[in-house]
């Protein structure tokens, strides 16, 4: 198991915790000297004092802790979010006649939701998405259904993201995926944000569905910069 420490508030100073909150944002280093009024030299010397306290990781490492730390407890509510929507599935999904009024049901269900979530087929097409699913990617009102769900991950990410989707198929009676807990979502406009995602799958006749609730953690991370 991986022992390395997580970044934590009270561990980096206040200009430390502005530096990789941006970097986390996407930001480069000449963009983040931009923004804070320092010069390109001082944030390198700011990364440098990360590294000390976190050891030798570089930029991507130290992004990728902050944000799995950021993005815990966000996703332990989400779990429990998932669960009760899985549940819901698991119970009324089971055959092809009932498939459709579950699905309805289940929209019912997650269409006033506060976070984004998704219903992903086996082969990884979006059956479902609701309102603020379409928010938080930049999508019009049903634009989502039937499109790849690897649409809405970095391309640098892809190769993970269809890796634990295809997974499921080792075991595919209701077990819980790895969460991407350090990764990045992509908006239609080609847009990025830090994501925190939840995800669960159940077996129906129609094939294996997965469930995926969405948390942007941009507000999250504004707070933690203070």
């Amino acid at each position: 198991m991986d022992q390395r420490p997580s970044i934590m508030a009270e561990s980096l100073s206040e200009r430390e915790r502005q530096l990789v909150v941006l970097a986390s944002k996407g930001l480069t280093d000449t963009a983040i000297a931009l923004k804070l009024g320092i010069s390109l030299a001082t944030v390198g010397t700011y990364w440098g004092r990360v590294r000390i306290k976190f050891g030798p990781l570089n930029r991507t490492e130290l992004v990728a802790v902050f944000l799995q730390e950021q993005s815990q407890s966000v996703v332990e509510g989400l779990r429990a979010e998932n669960r009760v929507l899985l549940e819901t599935l698991d119970e009324k999904a089971k055959t092809e006649a009932m498939l459709k009024t579950s699905l309805e049901l289940f929209r019912g269900l997650v269409e006033t939701a506060p976070d984004a979530i998704l219903l992903v087929n086996d082969a990884g097409v979006i059956q479902l998405a609701n309102e603020q699913a379409e928010e938080t990617f930049g999508y019009g009102h049903n634009e989502m259904l039937g499109l790849q769900v690897d649409l809405l991950v970095p391309e640098r990410y892809r190769g993970n993201h269809v890796e634990n989707r295809a997974s499921y198929h080792e075991s595919p009676v209701k077990r819980r995926m790895g969460e991407h807990t350090a990764t990045f979502a992509l908006r239609k406009d080609g847009t990025e944000f830090p994501m925190a995602t939840a995800l669960s799958a159940t077996e129906t006749h129609s094939g294996l569905l997965v469930t995926c609730i969405v948390r942007n953690l941009t507000d999250a991370l504004d707070a933690f910069a203070g």
